[in-house]
């Protein structure tokens, strides 16, 4: 966890975790696997999408032909790989306002209102995808994003703006894909009235950034 304080009274909490998701592996297989491959059976009729993707798609369809469930996964990741990388920005999949920071990836709660009191926590959720990996070494991966906040009126004037408020470093033996942002901003130095919180990840191993808006109120 790192707290950053910014101008205006302005800080910032942000951490980020990252937990292997043993739900694929449990009963869900089948239905995940079946899904791609009915969209990819269709796709590859056009012959824009021939190579290495339709390769992949139909590597799975063999092992899973020949009862090789695990391998069909593998080749199934490979295909979502590549898919990521022709991302050529961050997005995101959730950037919402949560009651409590998440335990893990799609677990979470939503706040039920984006109404605060002044100088209370702010949490927010998000699941970013179609970031790049470093290689520090040892068989590692690792993500590396940096954070910017940027605060506007409801006018959409800009009141404060902190680039590189944090920064996020997570080494892995896998190129993680799911991996959950819990940020927690506190806002001291607003007065009562409507913002919008402009939250940009931009990866340190690539060219790659994404934003999100979240708006919020802060009452009397």
């Amino acid at each position: 966890m790192v707290k950053d304080r910014f101008p205006l009274g302005l800080g910032a909490i942000f951490w980020l975790t990252n937990k292997n998701n043993l739900w694929r592996n449990k009963g869900k297989n089948k239905v995940k696997i079946s899904a791609w491959l009915s969209v990819l059976t269709l796709a590859s009729a056009g012959p824009a999408l021939a190579g290495p993707i339709v390769d992949a798609a139909a590597q799975v369809e063999s092992q899973l032909n020949a009862g090789d469930a695990a391998g069909a996964l593998l080749a199934l990741g490979e295909i979502y790989s590549q898919v990521w990388a022709q991302n050529l920005t961050i997005g995101f999949t959730q950037g919402l306002l949560v009651a409590q920071p998440s335990t893990g990836y799609g677990v979470y709660n939503p706040r039920p209102t984006n109404v605060f009191k002044k100088g209370e926590p702010i949490l927010i959720y998000c699941e970013p995808f179609g970031f790049d990996y470093g290689t520090p070494g040892e068989g590692l991966y690792s993500v590396n994003l940096f954070v910017d906040l940027q605060v506007l009126d409801a006018s959409g004037n800009q009141l404060a703006n902190a680039p590189e408020a944090t920064e996020y470093n997570m080494p892995s033996r896998h190129k993680s894909h799911e991996v959950p942002v819990n940020i927690t901003y506190t806002l001291d130095g607003l007065p009562p009235g409507h913002y919008t919180l402009v939250t940009t990840l931009r990866d340190k191993n690539s060219y790659k950034a994404g934003s999100f808006q979240t708006t919020i109120e802060i009452s009397p």
